[in-house]
């Protein structure tokens, strides 16, 4: 059998979003977003950023809790929940940086997993036999702790603690074993056969 042409392939997947609405645990990951846009303001105040960085932490356990309770084959879900974390997590060292003026050494390394998804991220638009791949965006649960160190660190350096600097630490270990594993998936998805090979 002939394999399906890309451009048909990129139709059929376009349906599929458009057909889809966004349920609730998309909309609470997109909560994500302004609770972002409204950190960096309030980073220089312990309180409101503890606040915002709380409701961020219940709005990913929820939505996470909730598409594991009533799975729903969405097109959006798999890759906003992702997407969306790494929106606030950048706005929120933004906010730190320009209200609390940390380290550089203490606050990149907590980008770690953000930058090492950038560079897979052009990698897999660079190389013409990759950009036809659908890559597999479920969470796993290294990418779940790695936020989680993310957001103890975020604390962490909202109250100005000393043990910001080990945190950031392990969300370097953290992100680069999530690099390892995102490449690996992507590299597994690349292997299988299509269904129309």
């Amino acid at each position: 059998m002939t394999r399906a042409p890309k451009h048909h392939l990129a139709r059929r997947r376009q349906r599929g979003y458009t057909r889809n609405k966004l349920n609730l645990p998309d909309l609470l990951s997109l909560v994500r977003v302004p609770l972002g846009v409204a950190f960096v303001p309030l980073a220089g105040r312990p309180i409101a950023g503890l606040a915002i960085l709380s409701l961020a932490a219940i709005s990913d356990i929820l939505d996470g809790w909730l598409a594991r309770r009533r799975p729903q084959p969405a097109a959006w879900g798999e890759w906003l929940d992702p997407v969306c974390d790494k929106f606030f997590i950048i706005a929120v060292m933004a906010g730190l940086y320009l209200s609390r003026h940390p380290p550089l050494e203490t606050l990149l390394p907590i980008l770690t997993r953000e930058i090492a998804v950038l560079v897979l991220f052009f990698i897999h638009r660079l190389i013409p036999s990759l950009r036809s791949i659908r890559y597999d965006y479920h969470a796993h649960v290294l990418g779940k702790a790695a936020t989680a160190a993310q957001f103890l660190t975020a604390t962490a350096l909202l109250l100005a603690h000393p043990a910001a600097r080990y945190l950031a630490a392990l969300c370097a270990l953290l992100g680069l074993l999530c690099a390892g594993v995102y490449a690996r998936r992507g590299r597994t998805v690349a292997r299988r056969p299509s269904a129309g090979g």
